[in-house]
Order: C-alpha cells, then structure tokens, then sequence
C-alpha cells in the first residue's frame, strides 16, 4: 500500500512512525518547510489534555495517549539515539485570591472525579513542596500526572525512528492541489513545482493549514490559527543547572512556568488571533512576565535567552477532527488539535495508521470522529 502523508508535525510524524512498522507500506511525507517547522517544534511539550475544551470525550482518550507516550519514552530512544527528554514531575496550580483557588480546587475535585491523585496544599504546604512559590500564594492543587517532554525532539525521533526503514520518503514540498481518479477517490497531489504524487491512501495533518485541505476536498474543515508565544528562561542566570523542582500555574491570572529535563524551562503561554502571522511580538513579554513573576519571584527579564512564535491549529468546537474524510474512499484528515497535539499526537497517529491498515482501530475514537462533519 502506498500512503501519502501532508504535513511532518507531530500527527504526521506519529503516523508515518506507526505506519513504517507494516513493511507492507510505503510512504511519502510532504511538508512545506521542515519536520516539525509548525507548532509541533515550538510546542511547550506539556502533556496535558487540560489546557483546551475539556470535552468529557477527548478526556477519556488522554490514559491511552499517556501510555504510547510512556511506551515511546521506553523504546524511541533506543532505536534513533535521540532522546527527546519525557519526565514527570510535580505540578501546582497556585490560587492567591478568591478566583484562583476556586478554580485550581474544582481542577482538583474534577482530576479526583476521574479517579486520578490530585491534593490541596495551603500556602506553607505549596512552599514546603516548591520554594520558588510566591508567599503570597494561598493554596495550590498538586498533582503528578502530566509529563513534560522537548515536542522538536520528539517529532524529530518519530520521523527519524520512519525513515529507518527503506519504505519512507521525505518530500520537501508546497503542496497545492488534490486530483481525483474518480469521484471519491483520490489519486494524487500536486506540488507547486507543477509534479503530482500519487498514492493508494493520503493523510492530510495540515496542522493549522487544514482549511485548505478541505477546500481541496470539497468540505468545510473549520480549524483556524491561534498565535501562541513562550518566553525561555536561560537557567544560567540563576545557579548553574538549575530549576524549578515542580512545574506551575497561576490561576487567577494565567501564566505557566514548566522546566523540561533536557532543554530550557518554559515561560506561557499567549493565545492571540493574529491570523497565520506568527512574527513574534513583545506583547509574549507584556503578557506574561508579571503572571509569571507574582508566582515564582525569581524570575526576571534578564533570564529570558529565547522566545517562540507559533500557530496551534484550533478547531471550531475544541475537538480535534480523526478519520476518513467525508465523501471520500482514501483520504484521512488529522486536525485540529489545539493546544494539545503533542499530547494527542501518539494517539492520532495510532488511530490513522490502524485505519488504513486495518480498516479499525482499537482506540474508541468517536468523539473525535470526522462524521461530525460533512461534505458540501
């Protein structure tokens, strides 16, 4: 079976990876500008389901999408010699005032809801457990159930770990056209140097480009572009090698600070609608900086060495778009997955590659089922 892949982000990546271990397929994956040039390089790498709808639904998928996480941890590493530097640690969300510690007690009461450990701290408590807490944090939700990982090196192993085999291609390409065989079914692209590339599957991962691939394909595809910026801290400013012991949240306000194992701790996130424009701006400074700061005191301008721009592809009602397109007998759409695709991207991956090789997936995908949409 020849699959065509558009788009080397992390569901691209995670796809071609599941999909290179049927020696029965061959691929091509096309990307524009370089593997995980999107979102999915410049991701925080938070893996939390929490961060987007909330949809009961694509909540209930988050165990699996943490277990192919876990198992990639354990095995990717090994076969490409990169590790991508997946941890858990500790993380607070932290209430100074009435509002805060409201919402950061209902986090608590819903992740108990679901069976998962999730405690209350009082401010000592929160300090005794992280010394970079303000003092004047009242409370916090403490919880261990969110791993944090480099999303750039992660995408970059998925692809590495696919091209080990002699069955994958990568394409660096435009793509700008589908062509049908017949009706419903696809039987090749064509790429902006006036070439097509033809194939028994294609799988569009367009990140927050899927817009045009339902265009192409005849259906409304409703993801659009979300900037977001992050601001990283250079742990050289403080002692050498050092950071926080637990990652945070300040609830009222916003503001994230989340260390990583192997690169640089993150300061986030901004959520801006400046269309595909993703120049970054000193509003990432403006925003969070003083969310940051009344958390964790330590941290001052000076510290920032990096700042990111990206475009999260958001989906119209917050869940992510999986499986066959509609109308279509070959091509499979991966989109939409916010904020959290690095996080659901294992997942994705999984469910597409057993699609097209299996015609089912063990993986109860739902409520993240394209039959919630449908062709023009």
């Amino acid at each position: 079976m020849r699959v065509v892949i558009i788009g080397a982000g992390v569901i691209g990546c995670a796809t071609a990876y599941y999909l290179s271990r049927d020696r029965s397929c061959t691929l091509t994956v096309i990307e524009a500008e370089g593997v995980g040039s999107g979102a999915s390089g410049y991701s925080a790498g938070f893996l939390t389901p929490y961060s987007g709808s909330n949809d009961p639904g694509l909540l209930a998928l988050s165990p699996r999408a943490l277990e192919l996480h876990a198992e990639l941890a354990e095995s990717l590493p090994e076969q490409t010699g990169i590790d991508h530097g997946y941890d858990l640690r500790p993380f607070l969300r932290c209430g100074f005032v009435a509002g805060g510690i409201a919402q950061a007690r209902e986090f608590m009461e819903a992740r108990r809801a679901d069976s998962l450990q999730a405690d209350w701290l009082t401010g000592d408590e929160a300090r005794a457990a992280c010394d970079w807490i303000s003092d004047d944090v009242v409370g916090a939700c403490l919880t261990e159930i969110e791993p944090t990982l480099d999303s750039a090196l992660l995408t970059e192993s998925l692809m590495a770990a696919a091209m080990s085999t002699a069955s994958v291609n990568l394409v660096t390409a435009q793509v700008t056209a589908v062509n049908a065989a017949a009706e419903g079914t696809v039987a090749s692209v064509s790429l902006a140097d006036g070439s097509e590339v033809g194939a028994d599957m294609f799988v569009f991962a367009m990140g927050p480009w899927s817009a045009s691939a339902g265009e192409w394909l005849g259906f409304d595809l409703p993801v659009a572009p979300e900037n977001g910026q992050l601001l990283h801290v250079d742990l050289g400013g403080w002692q050498p090698g050092e950071q926080p012991p637990c990652g945070m949240q300040n609830m009222d306000d916003g503001g994230v600070v989340l260390p990583r194992r192997v690169t640089s701790t993150i300061l986030g996130a901004t959520r801006e609608d400046r269309g595909f424009d993703r120049t970054p701006t000193h509003f990432a400074y403006d925003y969070i900086l003083p969310r940051v700061q009344r958390l964790c005191p330590r941290i001052q301008t000076s510290d920032v060495s990096r700042q990111t721009s990206c475009l999260r592809p958001m989906p119209a009602d917050g869940k992510p778009y999986v499986g066959l397109a509609p109308g279509w007998d070959n091509a499979y759409v991966a989109a939409g997955h916010w904020s959290e695709g690095v996080h659901f991207g294992p997942l994705t991956g999984k469910i597409i590659s057993d699609l097209l090789t299996d015609g089912v997936s063990d993986i109860d995908s739902t409520a993240i089922s394209t039959d919630r949409l449908s062709p023009s």
